[in-house]
């Protein structure tokens, strides 16, 4: 018997509409093919299903939905007409023929007439400065409507020539975005409530009429016979029936072609380029495919089918980011449906979306890395090989996109055109791929910079002055245009490299340099040879950080002799925990700039960041990093004697300006709801629900960067200290570059809550300014402590503030005190929540770092960011945004294969968002894998988070199994203490997952990461009792190589 197809909870008169989102309505019904299996209510995105509703004998395509809303103005075009009608049939055997390969060809000449519109409008945006920034979309938007335009009706828009996009555009985009929204509302609200957006409405639709009629009639008077779709639809006939097209249905046609035509192409197209920017090897491989086939020479057509790798490219686009990432068909009569063995029941009249986005991620056809982007998939062969449904980003049979023979030539030139012209970079280094949508999808808010590549002179980008929303919320750097070009270039992901790399900033125009602090990424086109290059960069799990990855890959193919020109020195930052992959990046850059001949000024340094030295590293690495670059340029600088004082502060009013900040690569959230998980006495922990910023979406496993503000009684210390009230005014002013607010009015607290660490531990750089400022008794006091800086400094967390306190004689002024003050860090902190619960928000669990001041003071060591996210209420704003973990800490695709968890403490954040997500494919009736938590806290009564909720609801799963270990209550958890205690206890259950194919993550401080891999070797030799320890050690490298991700956090 066949079954109903199941389906959320619903709710009187919205059914489900209450669950699609607004903007982006393709994330709900991702999420829900997630949540509840590849069948949901009439979603299908499984290739077993789309097989079945693909066939044409059993259905055809569904006008429905934001497609109806759409036939207002395309009527029975070939993209609207309802199945049968006999316009369609007419319309699609007339023009078949003008898509054919000849035809197509035929368009090259005008194809590459736009793309060089384009190409010609960035060359001359980039006379405005290397900063100009592109917003890539709205110019592919112009570029592909004008290909249609002209390609179709012989018809110039010229719309590279105006600054405005033109009219028909503006009201296509409305009306795509009204109609979408006009399709998940029920009646009677469009009807009677929603009457401004129903005459906007009517007047997009006009104003996209005209044109196409104005078109048409100018034509009709010509008396111009031309070769190209309008011509052929107002003069021929229809074969079959011997019937031509009515005036209506060719404006029909039209509109359609001009909105379909350049709509699509235009997504790929912003999706290629977005793509290409965050994958440094496939951008590589397709600058040199464009050098090979092109070289110097305008695009051909011959040379269009030798461009096999952006060919690949562009499938693999369409393959993970479709433009159109669902179609609609629905059956002749009533049938079934069969998945995963099970029958299910469709009623004749109902829409069965294909979520094409979805389809193309299915691991079965496309590997466990399916949500990767790698072009190589489709290459020798893969492509061909898919089953025959797996990709469909053109629709379905005769339904599917007449033009996308026209569309593959378009986006094959403008590509080529691009990277034979340009070296492109995104103007935010740390950009992650968000969604808008209208009737299709494209990225939202990608700005690009184009960076010449031929003949021209280099350009830098001199600066990363953020777009900013009031003065005291931008990194405003000193503008210098005399002394030696100094290139400070970085690769960050956490900030400390760009933090390192403006410090030495700050201190270069009064050694005669001029600074620019750039990314590694943005010199990668063009390594500077006008003046040093300084490298700052570290590892992330052996890969470069998300704004160096291109740079790393130019270097790798690099030849002899290269970078003869090029004088550099690199600064390693990394952690020791990280054996296998310390320094391996700063290492590898190097090592390669030095074998392809460029000029090393000074040897590579390593500084740890797990040790105590690290700052101190590079406090005495900077004067001898300014001794060389004396020697190396002689009399053009002078880098000798004391760095004179760039900042100076001057006090205002007592009148204190409500002021903002925001950060750049921060959006703005809301706080729902903060909770303390703890019972009194034990350290507190905190779980925190966050409302993220509009078009930020997440996967569970990743991590949520948070802006915070130093504690108010930090703050207080610091007022005190400097006699200042918290609302007094200041102004900042400095020569040379800085993070502080500058040539602004503003709150001397909000200085010091928001664009300073106070509490970081004093570097033995920041003890000697002090001494500076003292007496000569206090400095001798201070010299006994940097005798022993590790154990009465670095190991107490003593602060300047703190030794300030200790020694009131310091007289230091305010301006000197902010200037050798870190600038504030963004924290990442791991989600402990799912998308599958809520796409919009996300939970946090944190331990709260408060303790006894070890300094003598009576006061305590507060963390900043743990306190201030402690101590945020419901309705408060808080400047966040996501970051991507790696790719192996995130769940495994197939949600049949077991996971295994080892969590101590907050630890348990990610391994929460596992389990939650599991927990709700489960509840759809979805197979899940076994799911294992070995979790470490002090005792069930205590600090077991969540064991009263969630765990416990989550445990009734039979999936499910939680593995405590109480390290108070050694009773309550078979006599075991630690968790590697209790995986060695339960080592029978770890190699019973382990056969069956498990993954492992691992979530915790250094210690925790340590025992784990203790236990497992332990687990390997107690199963392999003849394997010596060379042959464990190996094995231990496969396992974590393969199967175990850690995340460790200090």
């Amino acid at each position: 018997m066949a079954l109903p197809i199941p389906q959320p909870p619903t709710i009187p008169f919205l059914g489900n509409a209450y669950l699609v989102d607004k903007e982006v309505p393709l994330r709900s019904f991702m999420l829900l093919a997630k949540a509840h299996g590849p069948r949901v209510s009439i979603f299908v995105s499984s290739l077993e299903l789309v097989d079945q509703v693909c066939d044409q004998q059993r259905f055809h395509k569904g006008v429905r939905g934001a497609l109806r809303e759409v036939r207002h103005l395309t009527g029975d075009g070939l993209f609207t007409a309802f199945h049968g009608e006999q316009n369609w049939g007419i319309a699609h055997r007339i023009l078949m023929p003008a898509f054919g390969p000849g035809k197509i060809r035929g368009m090259f000449p005008a194809m590459t007439d736009i793309a060089q519109q384009l190409v010609d409008k960035w060359t001359m945006l980039i006379r405005f400065g290397p900063d100009y920034v592109i917003e890539p979309t709205e110019d592919f938007t112009r570029l592909t409507f004008d290909t249609i335009s002209l390609c179709a009706m012989s018809h110039r828009l010229n719309s590279f020539y105006s600054l405005e996009m033109v009219p028909f555009i503006k009201a296509m985009g409305s009306f795509l975005t009204e109609a979408s929204h006009r399709s998940s509302r029920p009646a009677l609200i469009q009807n009677y409530l929603s009457r401004t957006a129903n005459a906007q409405f009517e007047t997009d639709q006009k104003i996209m009429l005209d044109l196409t009629n104005e078109i048409i009639l100018k034509r009709k008077q010509s008396g111009v016979e031309i070769d190209d779709l309008l011509g052929l639809m107002l003069t021929a006939k229809d074969p079959v029936t011997g019937l031509g097209l009515s005036d209506e249905n060719i404006a029909a046609n039209l509109v359609t072609f001009l909105i379909a035509g350049h709509e699509t192409t235009s997504g790929l197209l912003s999706f290629t380029v977005s793509h290409l920017l965050n994958n440094p090897t496939a951008y590589a491989k397709v600058r040199d495919e464009v050098d090979e086939v092109l070289g110097k020479e305008p695009i051909k057509p011959e040379h269009l089918g030798k461009l096999t790798y952006i060919t690949a490219v562009l499938r693999e686009v369409l393959r993970l980011t479709p433009s159109v990432p669902l179609f609609t068909v629905q059956p002749f009569e009533e049938t079934t449906l069969t998945s995963n063995g099970k029958e299910y029941k469709v009623p004749f009249d109902v829409g069965i979306q294909i979520i094409t986005a979805e389809l193309h991620r299915d691991t079965n056809t496309w590997g466990e890395d399916a949500d990767k982007f790698r072009p190589e998939r489709m290459l020798d062969g893969g492509f061909e090989r898919a089953p025959k449904n797996a990709w469909k980003p053109w629709g379905n049979g005769a339904r599917a996109c007449i033009g996308r023979p026209l569309a593959w030539q378009e986006a094959l030139i403008a590509v080529a055109c691009i990277f034979q012209k340009f070296d492109l970079v995104l103007h935010d280094p740390s950009y992650q791929l968000h969604l808008k949508s209208t009737l299709t999808i494209k990225p939202a808010n990608l700005h690009i910079r184009a960076i010449p590549r031929e003949n021209g002179p280099m350009h830098i980008h001199t600066g990363s002055t953020p777009v900013t929303t009031s003065p005291t919320s931008t990194f405003i750097h000193a503008s210098l245009t005399s002394g030696i070009p100094l290139y400070l270039a970085y690769g960050s992901n956490s900030g400390t490299c760009k933090d390192f790399a403006q410090r030495v900033g700050t201190e270069a125009p009064a050694k005669g340099f001029n600074p620019h602090v750039v990314s590694l990424d943005t010199i990668e086109a063009n390594i500077p040879t006008d003046g040093p290059l300084i490298i700052f960069t570290a590892s992330y799990e052996g890969e470069p950080a998300d704004n160096a990855g291109r740079f790393v890959e130019a270097l790798k193919r690099g030849q002899k002799g290269e970078f003869a020109n090029v004088r550099f020195a690199v600064f390693g930052c990394g952690h020791h925990d990280w054996v296998q992959t310390y320094q391996k990046i700063p290492t590898l850059v190097d090592k390669l700039l030095g074998e392809w001949s460029a000029q090393r000024l000074m040897d590579r340094v390593a500084a740890d960041s797990g040790a105590d030295d690290f700052f101190e590293i590079f406090d005495n690495w900077v004067p001898k990093l300014w001794e060389r670059l004396g020697e190396a340029y002689g009399e053009k600088v002078h880098t000798d004697g004391e760095t004179r004082e760039t900042l100076s502060v001057q006090v205002n009013a007592n009148i204190r300006p409500l002021i903002l900040g925001k950060e750049e690569t921060s959006g703005l959230g809301k706080v729902i709801f903060n909770r303390v998980l703890t019972k009194p006495g034990a350290p507190a922990k905190h779980h925190v629900e966050i409302a993220l910023p509009e078009n930020i979406t997440y996967q569970s496993g990743d991590y949520l960067s948070v802006l915070p503000r130093n504690p108010a009684e930090s703050v207080k210390r610091v007022l005190s200290r400097f006699a200042l009230l918290p609302d007094q005014e200041i102004i900042i002013k400095s020569t040379a570059a800085t993070t502080l607010p500058t040539n602004n009015p503003v709150s001397v607290s909000e200085v010091l809550a928001g664009y300073v660490e106070i509490s970081q531990t004093a570097t033995r750089k920041n003890m000697h300014e002090l001494q500076k400022f003292s007496t000569e008794t206090v400095s001798a006091k201070l010299e006994s402590l940097l005798a022993d800086y590790k154990n009465e400094v670095f190991d107490k967390h003593i602060s300047v503030l703190d030794i300030l306190e200790l020694y009131p004689d310091i007289s230091i002024p305010f301006a000197s005190f902010l200037r050798i003050l870190p600038a504030m860090r963004i924290r990442q902190y791991s989600i402990s929540s799912s998308p599958l619960w809520n796409p919009t928000h996300v939970t946090l669990t944190l331990s709260v770092v408060e303790e006894p001041a070890s300094s003598g003071l009576p006061t305590r060591f507060l963390g900043v960011a743990s306190n201030y996210l402690a101590n945020v209420c419901p309705g408060d704003p808080i400047h966040v945004g996501v970051r991507t973990s790696a790719s192996t800490f995130h769940l495994p695709q197939d949600l049949a294969v077991p996971v295994v968890m080892f969590a101590a403490g907050s630890g348990i954040a990610p391994m929460r968002g596992f389990m939650q997500e599991r927990a709700i494919q489960a509840a759809s009736g979805q197979k899940v894998g076994k799911t294992v938590l070995f979790y470490g806290c002090r005792s069930p009564d205590e600090d077991f988070l969540y064991s009263e909720d969630d765990l416990k609801e989550w445990e009734k799963l039979d999936f499910v199994e939680i593995k405590p270990a109480f390290s108070r209550a050694l009773d309550k958890s078979c006599g075991t203490k630690y968790v590697q205690d209790r995986v060695w206890h339960d080592r029978d259950l770890i190699t019973e997952c382990y056969d069956a194919g498990a993954k492992f993550y691992t979530c915790g401080s250094p210690p925790i990461a340590n025992g784990i891999k203790e236990v497992v070797l332990k687990l390997v030799k107690h199963r392999h009792p003849t394997w010596d320890d060379e042959r464990i050690a190996r094995s231990w490298d496969i396992i974590q190589k393969d199967r175990m991700a850690t995340d460790v956090f200090a």
